[in-house]
């Protein structure tokens, strides 16, 4: 009997949306057939699967709705794609927003269809989900912003939410691990400009009374590679997996 292919649909074909299509065409993502990409305007010459009208990424029949647009997407289609599908998003940070995680909850009770966020640019989430489940855990971040020319220097130092609304397209990493972890008011993070060096870090540390978990992370991006994108198709090719781990 054939294996059946599933079939899954992207909102947004920026750096890490691009890179996720790129995957699928170069084979990388076997079982799964690409349904739609939503966009904001279509090139001339755009392929048939290119869309600029949610509602045709809806009527596309995915089994799984990929948020890769940030934070202003997810809070316009969320409840309009949990409508279809399981959507999964890389914007955790947009969770800041008590009303939209509000309006998430009821379409999740509505549909019956979840949403998930993906790990993104740092691995030890679940490392971190282990350790809440002690009520006395505590997590704490440090993420730097991309390097540029301007001189090192700190910027933030608080909880996890109000970093989420004053870096919203900076702290995704902070918001999915706090998520994880303790919630975004009990979470910290220390948010730094690294300066104009090779490579920006991201490191996690939390600490329980199972231990201390910690991990770092100096992502790279270049054409064709996007570390959030590797997330996304790391979770395509897990959830086809007859035995999963993690």
């Amino acid at each position: 009997m054939a294996a059946t292919v599933r079939r899954f649909a992207l909102i947004g074909h920026g750096r890490i949306g691009a890179a996720v299509v790129q995957a699928w065409e170069a084979g990388d993502l076997p079982g799964w057939e690409l349904a739609a990409v939503l966009v904001r305007t279509r090139p001339a010459a755009a392929p048939p699967w290119l869309h600029t009208d949610a509602a045709c990424l809806r009527a596309s029949a995915p089994d799984v709705i990929i948020d890769t647009a940030g934070p202003e997407a997810l809070a316009a289609h969320a409840e309009a794609a949990l409508a279809v599908a399981p959507l999964w998003t890389v914007s955790a940070v947009a969770l800041a927003d008590p009303a939209l995680c509000a309006r998430i909850e009821a379409a999740v009770r509505a549909s019956g269809h979840r949403l998930r966020v993906l790990p993104g640019a740092i691995a030890g989430l679940d490392g971190v989900a282990m350790a809440a489940t002690d009520p006395q855990a505590r997590l704490h971040l440090e993420i730097e912003l991309l390097p540029d020319a301007q001189p090192a220097q700190e910027l933030f130092h608080g909880s996890v939410r109000e970093a989420a609304r004053r870096f919203p397209h900076s702290v995704n990493v902070a918001a999915a691990a706090a998520w994880a972890g303790p919630g975004l008011d009990a979470s910290t993070v220390r948010v730094r400009r690294p300066g104009p060096v090779l490579a920006n870090q991201l490191a996690l540390e939390a600490q329980s009374r199972y231990g201390r978990v910690r991990a770092e992370a100096q992502p790279r991006v270049a054409p064709g590679a996007h570390p959030v994108a590797a997330s996304i198709v790391a979770a395509l090719r897990q959830e086809l997996r007859p035995i999963w781990v993690g």
